[in-house]
């Protein structure tokens, strides 16, 4: 029957090569196995194989399950030189298989009263798939006839690879295809004694500044030594705690064991031959602004409508009718991380007057910022929903506290971030930040913060008023790294009832209009202080987003952005920020 063919989509096919990229696809490794002759003999030719259709083929994987790649041509390339072979998977993080070898294990998994979730049927017992958040512990209770195979444990032979039985792996009859989450109190109590404490003759203490990256050095070397991510967050716990002071926060820590521990291990997978790199077409979103699995910039001035305009984008991937610049559009659902709107009073009714099909969309209903934890949380809501696109209103808001926009080296470490999990899940992020009042000599660099932005995205885009109807809007084309740039997109804001919030009405696009015109300033609007204020503002409400900040700190970032102290005082007057004493009698100053 077809669909026993299937687990969570393609994870289990008939089509080896078809199954292998899928697991790719899902952040596995994968290695071509011997395979087993139709009389139980494996492929290997030895005659007394100890391990038939179960040891990887020496030719191309010459370091057993430390050879498995993700690079889906080398997989194809050894599928079709070796069509018998059976295919081995390194599991990811987010999945432990649960090996029940005969009788015993039956009995064994039946008593666990675990939830139904996709199984597998071996040759002799079965392997149900489940879905985890939560790393295996070390040392666990030894479980009568079952084995654990996670990310740490080697391969897992994977359907639709033959047993030397002569059955074939496969969905097991009457199983549901979904892998369901294994109970975090089954993990729990999984553990067989509290794990030791490492003692390091440590007399150095790393302070703020440096934890991070003394810690990641440390992760690097002991990933290049062969330890996983769960490994990596023990030994770094233990250092943590001996030499950093004050320690590290666990998600932080976490977030540095799983990001050094998804690199490949060791010098023998550290490069790579292209002839095993399949290419690839880039594909977008909305040809040829925004491109799949990649990051998109929108710049622009506030109150000039970037918010209502990703609410009319939102509304056509929501519901597949491209707008009139573009000939398709990829129909999905949306995710909004919207700092600044309010989702009862002004998201939804704007997607609404926009014609956006809101059982699409989903939106952060807790504030957080994209820390470890936060970056965990949207790959998590991404892995869960799978949006088409994310829409993340304005960017400087999600910063990390310890992240300083205008720091390049900061700045380039969140997009990377970033960008990773727009490549991992093929899903177009739209990013959206404010234009700075200097004028800098690329409009690339026009927006707020670290020109890293911009160095990192692979489309961006400005937002202004035309240059000749300031009734209407215009979005210029201004980087395209994976195709010629698009001509300027123009539209205006139609307002229907009071209440309610403005529409996109398109027009036709104009080529003769570049991102500098856009940027240009009205001759009488050169320099007001009215203008300074109103960017001074602008300032503090993203700044301020995320919390009090201390005054100090607000100079500092002011003076970047060309803001004067009076400017600032003035703006915070206007906008009644309350100000209070902290620790050591700083000024503090928050929103109201």
């Amino acid at each position: 029957m077809p669909n026993l063919d299937r687990i969570d989509g393609d994870l289990v096919s008939a089509s080896k090569s078809k199954a292998a990229c899928a697991w790719i696809k899902a952040g596995a490794k994968v290695v071509a196995l011997h395979g087993v002759h139709e009389n139980g003999q494996c492929t290997c030719g030895n005659r007394k194989c100890k391990s038939p259709g179960k040891h990887p083929i020496a030719a191309e994987f010459p370091n057993g399950h430390h050879s498995a790649t993700r690079a889906r041509g080398k997989i194809i390339r050894a599928l079709k030189a070796f069509p018998d072979a059976n295919i081995g998977v390194v599991l990811p993080d987010n999945i432990v298989v649960l090996d029940v070898d005969g009788p015993e294990g039956r009995d064994t998994f039946d008593k666990l009263n675990l939830p139904r979730t996709a199984t597998v049927q071996t040759g002799r017992g079965t392997h149900h798939y489940f879905r985890t958040t939560a790393a295996l512990p070390e040392r666990k209770q030894r479980l009568a006839g079952i084995d654990f195979k996670d990310s740490r444990s080697g391969y897992l032979v994977a359907p639709p690879s033959r047993h030397h039985s002569g059955q074939r792996y496969r969905r097991k009859r009457g199983s549901t295809p979904k892998m369901a989450a294994l109970p975090q109190s089954f993990i729990s109590a999984l553990v067989a004694k509290p794990s030791a404490t490492a003692n390091f003759n440590q007399t150095n203490t790393i302070t703020k500044g440096g934890r991070n990256s003394t810690l990641a050095s440390y992760a690097g070397y002991f990933r290049y030594k062969g330890l996983g991510s769960t490994a990596l967050e023990r030994v770094l716990g233990a250092l943590n705690r001996e030499i950093c002071s004050p320690p590290l926060d666990d998600n932080e820590l976490s977030h540095i064991a799983h990001s050094i521990g998804n690199y490949e291990a060791g010098f023998e997978n550290a490069f790579g031959s292209l002839a095993d790199v399949e290419e690839e077409d880039v594909q977008f979103l909305a040809h040829p602004y925004i491109v799949k699995g990649a990051t998109t910039v929108l710049d622009g001035n506030m109150g000039q409508g970037k918010s209502t305009f990703t609410a009319a984008l939102a509304a056509a991937v929501t519901t597949g009718r491209p707008p009139p610049f573009l000939e398709t559009i990829e129909q999905g659902s949306v995710l909004f991380l919207s700092a600044e709107d309010d989702p009862a009073r002004v998201l939804k009714p704007r997607l609404v007057e926009n014609g956006a099909d809101v059982s699409k969309v989903r939106y952060q209903e807790q504030v957080f910022s994209l820390d470890a934890n936060g970056m965990m949380m949207l790959r998590q809501e991404i892995e869960t929903h799978r949006p088409a696109l994310v829409v993340i209103d304005p960017i400087i808001a999600y910063m990390d506290a310890g992240v300083d926009g205008n720091k390049a080296n900061d700045t380039m470490r969140f997009m990377v971030e970033l960008d990773l999990i727009a490549r991992e899940y093929d899903v177009s992020i739209l990013i959206v930040r404010h234009l700075r009042k200097a004028r800098a000599d690329n409009a690339m660099h026009q927006g707020i913060g670290s020109i890293a932005v911009s160095a990192r995205v692979r489309s961006g885009l400005i937002l202004g008023l035309h240059p000749h109807d300031p009734s209407k809007r215009a979005i210029a084309h201004s980087k395209a790294n994976y195709s010629e740039k698009g001509p300027t997109i123009v539209f205006e804001l139609r307002s229907g009832e009071k209440t309610r919030p403005p529409v996109v009405k398109w027009h036709e696009v104009d080529p003769d209009i570049s991102e500098d015109d856009l940027l240009a300033k009205p001759p009488g609007a050169l320099g007001r202080p009215s203008e300074e204020r109103d960017f001074a503002k602008e300032f503090l409400r993203e700044a301020l987003s995320k919390g009090p900040l201390e005054k100090a700190r607000l100079d500092q970032m002011a003076s970047a952005r060309a803001i004067t102290p009076e400017t600032l005082r003035r703006a915070a007057d206007d906008m009644n920020i309350v100000k209070q004493r902290g620790q050591k009698g700083r000024s503090v100053w928050s929103l109201p």
